[in-house]
């Protein structure tokens, strides 16, 4: 039913959309409220309120203090009336997270990404996780309001294709995932870069003040996503990883990405490892940094906070550019080892001219996979 009532345009459509669109970011809204911030009139606002809860989009949640007379009665949607699918794909894992219309996550479910993930394989694995995530949840297909995928680029929004870069498997070169996907599913699927969608999340706790968010995801490359305004900042390319490729060493013409992702880190860090310790894969040698730094090794941690101080240095140039006023890093390492964290922050504040927040991602929320959702929602919405 919302699918429905969202795919209209009349001018009676849009009204009520707008209503839908006022409870649902206040969570509990009053008429009174309503009338003051949709600039309509009272019996208009009646009329879709009324519509609203015949639909089942809406419900009365509860009456506000009443100053005298009847309590006015609060509105807020109905958090069940529809789903949404959020896919975060990356080159390590893909996630599922479904979720409802107040974007609470109701199923979800993770797998690796390994080098027999072709695309042909990942996808009817999408497809599979899908279907059964539903069935599980007793969800319609006809309950799904869209798909939302958050992923790496480089990619073409428009045509709902893919050409990422560093994925392990062969094959990820122009992956038309939207066409594939919308045949099974047969509703709206929507693509963004994940570091994007991962913005989007963060703008859940400030709808209202629609703040620009910088988001940075950083492991073995560095995806940067902005939201100005509370709308996404888009590159024609649809690639999250240019902020990388600032120079950030004119001497040697190094960039960010190159002085502080995991390939740099284990290239240093091998030709500080013994002859018989040495190793030519990286992801071994990132987990004897790992396992390193929790022994507090002395020689590993100079090497990890010299990459963290190019950080702050690339992170003070893009907040010095974008002014940002909430910066969020998104790091497993930074999680693992705080003084990273510390050390990046520290540089960037020593060359930044304004106040903003900082903040580090937590490791146990889907940020790119419900960000994935908040983007369907929003294009569905209008």
């Amino acid at each position: 039913m919302v699918e429905e009532i969202l795919s209209r345009h009349s001018p009676k459509f849009h009204g009520m959309k707008e209503v839908y669109r006022c409870i649902h970011q206040k969570k509990r809204i009053t008429k009174a409220e309503l009338l003051e911030r949709t600039r309509m009139k009272q019996t208009t606002v009646v009329r879709h309120l009324e519509a609203l809860k015949q639909y089942g989009l809406i419900r009365v949640a509860s009456f506000d203090d009443s100053s005298g007379g009847r309590p006015p009665a609060l509105y807020a949607i109905e958090p069940e009336a529809a789903f949404i699918i959020g896919i975060a794909l990356s080159r390590v894992e893909a996630t599922i997270t479904i979720v409802n219309m107040s974007f609470e996550p109701v199923a979800e479910e993770t797998f690796a990404m390994t080098e027999k993930h072709t695309p042909s394989l990942t996808i009817e694995l999408l497809k599979k996780t899908i279907h059964s995530l539903l069935e599980d949840h007793h969800i319609m297909k006809n309950d799904i309001l869209g798909i939302g995928i958050g992923t790496v680029g480089p990619l073409d929004r428009e045509k709902g294709i893919m050409y990422p870069e560093g994925f392990v498997a062969p094959g990820w070169h122009e992956v038309s995932i939207v066409e594939q996907m919308k045949e099974a599913f047969q509703t709206e699927i929507f693509l963004e870069n994940g570091a994007n969608t991962a913005a989007l999340y963060e703008s859940l706790s400030n709808q209202e003040s629609r703040k620009t968010i910088l988001y940075c995801i950083s492991g073995w490359g560095l995806r940067c996503g902005v939201l100005m305004n509370g709308s996404i900042m888009q590159s024609r390319k649809g690639d999250a990883s240019s902020f990388g490729e600032m120079i950030i060493d004119v001497p040697s013409g190094r960039t960010l990405s190159s002085c502080i992702s995991y390939h740099h880190l284990a290239a240093e860090v091998s030709r500080l490892m013994l002859t018989g310790e040495r190793s030519e894969n990286k992801n071994e040698i990132m987990e004897h940094v790992v396992n390193e730094l929790k022994k507090g090794s002395p020689e590993i941690e100079n090497v990890v906070l010299a990459s963290a101080y190019y950080y702050g240095i690339g992170l003070a140039n893009m907040i010095n550019v974008l002014h940002p006023e909430i910066v969020v890093l998104n790091s497993d390492l930074m999680n693992i080892y705080p003084a990273y964290y510390d050390k990046v922050i520290q540089t960037a504040e020593a060359f930044i001219f304004q106040d903003l927040t900082f903040q580090l991602a937590g490791n146990t929320e889907n940020p790119i996979s419900i960000g994935a959702c908040v983007l369907t929602f929003q294009s569905k919405i209008g």
